[in-house]
């Protein structure tokens, strides 16, 4: 996911790195410019619970260019801080990718002069899910319940914001957790009320998991939503092609291809921004 994409990119996009200025060893790079011809290398973060959603909306939007698209799988499983993240990508956008999928974007994200970002190819938001069939919202659990929450997440961060601004008996108590099949494990035995969590990870896991399908989303009601925005990095000195894969996702919201992908997936949200 995003998981690690989207809070090791931050940093990286916030620290005006280029390629240049990485600590990489210049050599490394291969300063050729790959002639793609009918092709499109696409490249992935291994780790994504998204992995498979995004590499169908890449074929997506290599149809809709008329290109072949190569499937690279790319790296994954940095720490929490990113550390290392950022010389990885930029070695792999500078030598193999054209486009690294599943990036967690916003319209006004500060970016690097080594990179570019596409819009947003799809909106999927975080949720609220739990087994006890009298909870209708987040409202309705009490607040000696607790939580658990995907460890270092929007979602978390939502709810620790919301904490702050509360009395302290008025807070909901929380449980970051790195496993979201051990958290959803939690919920199931009644150790935690419920899970906040990017609901992507919920689709794939009742895709995987007999026992997770008892859980259902609720309202997460006084809170605010929290929703990622995903979109495609490409580097800044491919201007044509980060132009043409933004007119391609605008094709494919339009004409539903992307909402029918999110469908197959079991993604709710919406496509596009």
């Amino acid at each position: 996911m995003i998981r690690m994409t989207a809070a090791a990119l931050a940093t990286a996009l916030l620290a005006g790195t280029a390629f240049a200025q990485t600590g990489i060893p210049q050599e490394l790079f291969d300063n050729t410019r790959r002639v793609a011809g009918d092709s499109l290398t696409a490249c992935f973060d291994m780790t994504s619970q998204a992995r498979q959603f995004d590499d169908a909306i890449a074929r997506a939007i290599g149809d809709a260019l008329f290109l072949e698209v190569k499937s690279l799988e790319g790296f994954g499983g940095f720490p929490l801080n990113g550390e290392g993240f950022i010389d990885e990508l930029s070695l792999a956008m500078n030598n193999d990718c054209d486009i690294f999928m599943g990036i967690s974007v916003s319209v006004n994200s500060p970016i690097s002069e080594a990179f570019a970002i596409t819009r947003p190819y799809a909106s999927v938001p975080f949720v609220l899910a739990v087994k006890d069939t009298d909870y209708q919202s987040l409202a309705d659990i009490p607040k000696d319940v607790r939580l658990g929450t995907a460890m270092a997440s929007l979602g978390e961060l939502n709810l620790i914001n919301w904490n702050l601004q509360q009395a302290e008996d008025q807070r909901w108590r929380r449980l970051p957790y790195a496993d979201p099949n051990l958290m959803a494990t939690r919920v199931l035995d009644d150790t935690i009320g419920g899970m906040i969590l990017w609901q992507p990870v919920l689709a794939k896991m009742q895709r995987e998991r007999e026992d997770t399908k008892a859980l259902r989303i609720i309202g997460s009601t006084p809170l605010p939503e929290s929703v990622v925005h995903i979109g495609a990095l490409v580097t800044s000195r491919n201007t044509f092609l980060r132009d043409q894969v933004d007119q391609a996702i605008d094709a494919l919201v339009a004409d539903g291809t992307i909402a029918a992908i999110m469908d197959e997936f079991g993604y709710t949200g919406h496509a596009g921004e």
